[in-house]
């Protein structure tokens, strides 16, 4: 029984390091084919968005700029809700792209340089417009940030990528990342 049981369990362990090998040859073989990543979610994605539209709209300071938000790795309040580094960061990181800019949050409430991509993700944001839940009598307090209003943030950027030539080269090398979807588009 004791034997039968090792064997299984040595299996499990081969079983997942192949896949962790796997995982790990793949991304060093993505690292570099990609030039920007385009984020879109809720807090689980949101790097700093919902903390600059709360700034915007009522000029006070969320719970997200006091510790322990930031206190893990950036020392200081970031906008995440999280006291380190988000998923998105970990996935520009091994892309070997820097941390994506929130949506608003640059000059005129718009990020600076889209170049290497924009985070669109807004803590509270569902995937249904506002207007579904108003319907039914449900009120979001903190946003109406859903996956159509971010895709439409998205698309008035579209132009300063499409304008030229190269607009078309920059969104096939770019990755898309939708809440737990990861959407890759390269070599």
């Amino acid at each position: 029984m004791g034997f039968s049981s090792s064997c299984s369990l040595f299996k499990h362990h081969l079983i997942i390091s192949f896949i962790i090998n796997i995982a790990i040859i793949t991304i060093s073989h993505v690292n570099g084919c990609f030039t920007s990543i385009f984020s879109f979610g809720d807090s689980l994605t949101d790097t700093g968005n919902l903390h600059q539209l709360s700034l915007s709209e009522s000029k006070k300071l969320s719970h997200f700029d006091f510790p322990p938000y930031g206190r893990t790795f950036f020392g200081y309040p970031t906008g995440r809700c999280s006291d380190g580094r988000l998923v998105i960061d970990f996935i520009a990181e091994d892309f070997g792209l820097p941390f994506l800019p929130p949506y608003f949050g640059g000059e005129n409430g718009k990020p600076r340089n889209l170049e290497n991509g924009v985070n669109f993700a807004i803590a509270g944001a569902t995937a249904l417009d506002d207007v579904f839940f108003k319907e039914r009598g449900i009120h979001n307090p903190l946003t109406n940030g859903s996956l159509g209003v971010q895709l439409g943030y998205f698309k008035d950027v579209l132009p300063s990528f499409c304008s030229s030539s190269s607009g078309k080269f920059f969104l096939l090398f770019g990755v898309f990342y939708i809440g737990f979807c990861l959407v890759l588009e390269g070599k």
